[in-house]
């Protein structure tokens, strides 16, 4: 069965959606000939020129903009998309890699730091193989297969813990509750105290 057998057909034939999307371009010597093509084509346009209309009128009238609130909800929306696309190697086997999202790996670096008394995770950034690259021929890759996952923590501190000894309990945490839920080996786990907060 081929893959647009459902899709509406003009009375020639032709499928809509082929039609529209040579909508912008003149017309082919069939839609030329073709009463269907043309009538389908006229209305696209119709179409296509009142959509345009409803857009330009949606931007300029400020009782249709969004507010602030909705602005901001869409915008935590986008970036949380944004992280969760980005992908990190875990493991290449021979059916292909596995892979974590750096929104699900940072969530579990802080869910670590929160385990820590004293201790609030703020942001984590997450360095390793760049995206797309090839495990097979890119050395990054490779390397971060055999753990070379860098992060930067960036958290708050109650004034009341020692640093020294908190941050070296922080790092032996975060990577080993990344190595036992991940298999990843931190080769690198680097921590800025930037606020102190009273308990």
């Amino acid at each position: 069965m081929a893959l647009n057998e459902d899709q509406p057909r003009l009375g020639c034939g032709r499928i809509i959606d082929d039609v529209w999307a040579s909508i912008d371009q003149p017309p082919t010597a069939h839609e030329l000939e073709c009463p269907d093509c043309r009538s389908a084509r006229l209305a696209l346009h119709h179409l296509e020129s009142v959509t345009g209309s409803l857009r330009d009128r949606d931007r300029d009238d400020p009782a249709l903009q969004p507010g602030a609130r909705v602005k901001e909800a869409i915008m935590m929306v986008a970036r949380a998309e944004v992280r969760r696309s980005r992908r990190t190697p875990l493991v290449t086997t021979a059916l292909g890699t596995i892979d974590i999202s750096e929104q699900a790996l940072s969530g579990l670096i802080r869910f670590a730091a929160s385990t820590v008394p004293g201790v609030r995770a703020r942001r984590c950034t997450i360095a390793g193989a760049p995206a797309g690259a090839d495990p097979t021929t890119d050395p990054a890759v490779a390397a971060v297969d055999a753990g070379d996952v860098r992060i930067t923590l960036t958290v708050a501190i109650s004034s009341g813990v020692r640093v020294p000894a908190t941050m070296d309990l922080l790092r032996e945490r975060v990577a080993t509750v990344v190595q036992a839920q991940t298999s990843i080996t931190m080769q690198q786990i680097d921590i800025i105290v930037e606020d102190l907060y009273d308990l």
